[in-house]
């Protein structure tokens, strides 16, 4: 019997524990080191003055049982048949100038809707609608690394993609500004980019909407934190270890191309004959490795920040004294009278959180809101962070701000708000080392949609495989927890049939 080896991964968000079950039910000794006190990363949740703040699902891929990202969600524990999966019926509301626009689930209420709004437009809302439709049946290939694939895996693929590879190929060289520029009606225009950055792809958009109408994004019952406390005791049910509040300083190297053990902070060395760095690609070669080791794809990505755009958010959490939904869902409006800089975008998104009823008290509910920045904003929020008085009195001022616009927008609500957190690009870093504070990794623009993903592998280095949403820009969930999966796989052709899932 061949001994096991021991597979190290570094970071305990959704990247890296999915690495960690994968690698158990593979056969590895697997050990998980994460700085905070819990796992999920940044798909997490925390309390505050008896109310949970949900910090990341909105609407979940995968959630279709049948398909390949949803055998993954299972086999992690993340969904599955005792885990319900809470169903909208609207994607989201946008508003302007006094009128508003829905993406419903039902695509066919949403064309009318819209041809109601703005006549002119017909042919160009029909149109994406089409468009729409045809994303409903799209579904995300993380069966295999691409590598990997032989050629019956890439037949398969081609007919299982055929809608996607039509989506792309009609909207290639484009981006979502182009096609917003196909619409007359301003509000039309504001119901496209409310969800999709200007600069990402011109597919976004129909490939989002496509998603959530086919039924695929809806969200796994007890939100963010308790998806990924499931994760993390799959994890140790399977035999894996994890040290939470276990941060890492270093990854060791023999010098001959081999990474030999971590370093922790408190001066214990750990050995592995693998290592998973699951954490920021910043983190991973400005702390863990040199910088040198940083293949020149990667490295363009962050040299190039006009091609690879990176956000962040300014966000605030009010408890509301009242059970009136006055919101149903979640609303995209206007910030005029309330941006003060340049770097603050003129929409904010305002999400309720009704389907959760245990993230308020009986009678009350949550509102959450989330006020886009560009990149620029994790230079003032990091410079301000440094005076603790003056970060915290800033953060204070925009959140009443932001209370007053919400209490003249939803009189229903006057009164019956209090701010119960804030958060900013900087807690994204400080907790999850996170690039310029941002959540996701960068969007893919039509500048750089023909380059290639930056290889799992480190050249130079023969036993350390990463992981993590940066390597599959524009990242989110799926592409973490696609990618700790085919961490996991990569390891076990490296090891030549040895181990098997």
């Amino acid at each position: 019997m061949v001994a096991s080896k021991k597979i190290v991964v570094i970071g305990g968000g959704i990247a890296g524990l999915t690495a960690g079950i994968y690698a158990r039910k593979a056969g590895f000794i697997t050990e998980l080191y994460e700085k905070n006190d819990i796992g999920g990363g940044e798909c997490t949740g925390w309390d505050r003055k008896g109310y949970h703040i949900d910090n990341c699902i909105h609407w979940m891929m995968g959630t279709t049982p049948g398909t390949s990202l949803y055998e993954i969600w299972e086999n992690v524990g993340a969904v599955g048949p005792d885990v319900e999966i809470i169903q909208s019926d609207r994607m989201y509301t946008s508003e302007l100038n006094g009128q508003h626009a829905t993406l419903w689930k039902d695509v066919d209420r949403t064309e009318r809707e819209l041809l109601e709004l703005s006549p002119e437009d017909g042919p160009q809302i029909r149109r994406l609608m089409q468009y729409v439709r045809l994303a409903e049946h799209v579904t995300i290939p993380v069966s295999t690394p691409p590598e990997l694939m032989t050629p019956i895996d890439g037949i398969k693929l081609a007919f299982t993609m055929k809608n996607t590879l039509k989506l792309f190929k009609d909207f290639a060289g484009t981006d979502t500004q182009d096609l917003m520029n196909r619409f007359k009606h301003p509000l039309i225009r504001c119901l496209i980019s409310d969800f999709c950055p200007k600069d990402s792809q011109g597919s976004s958009f129909p490939m989002a909407y496509g998603n959530f109408v086919g039924g695929d994004g809806g969200v796994p019952r007890g939100g963010s934190r308790a998806l990924a406390m499931r994760m993390q005791r799959r994890f140790e049910q399977l035999g894996g270890r994890m040290h939470t509040g276990t941060p890492v300083s270093k990854i060791l190297l023999d010098g001959q191309g081999h990474a030999t053990s971590i370093l922790l902070e408190d001066g214990r060395e750990i050995t592995a004959d693998y290592i998973i760095p699951a954490c920021d690609a910043d983190f991973t070669f400005g702390q863990l490795l040199d910088h040198s080791y940083m293949g020149d794809l990667m490295r363009s990505m962050y040299d190039s920040p006009d091609a690879y755009k990176i956000y962040g958010m300014f966000q605030v959490a009010f408890a509301v004294d009242s059970p009136i939904d006055a919101l149903q869902g979640e609303i995209m409006m206007e910030t005029s009278g309330i941006a003060s800089e340049p770097w603050f975008s003129d929409r904010m998104t305002v999400k309720n959180f009704a389907y959760e009823p245990t993230f308020a008290p009986a009678g009350k509910q949550i509102l959450q809101v989330m006020w886009g920045l560009n990149d620029q904003a994790y230079d003032y929020w990091n410079n301000l962070h440094k005076d603790k008085v003056a970060y915290n009195t800033r953060k204070r001022e925009l959140a009443e701000d932001i209370l007053r616009h919400l209490e003249d927008r939803f009189p229903d609500y006057r009164g019956k708000l209090t701010i119960l957190d804030t958060w900013t690009p900087v807690t994204y870093h400080r907790y999850c080392n996170a690039y310029k504070g941002y959540n996701q990794a960068f969007t893919i623009t039509k500048r750089s949609a023909k380059n290639p993903y930056p290889s799992a592998w480190i050249d130079g280095l023969d036993n350390v495989v990463l992981a993590g949403q940066w390597i599959n820009p524009p990242g989110g969930l799926p592409g973490a927890a696609s990618t700790g999966k085919y961490a996991i796989q990569r390891i076990l052709k490296k090891e030549g049939g040895k181990y098997r899932l």
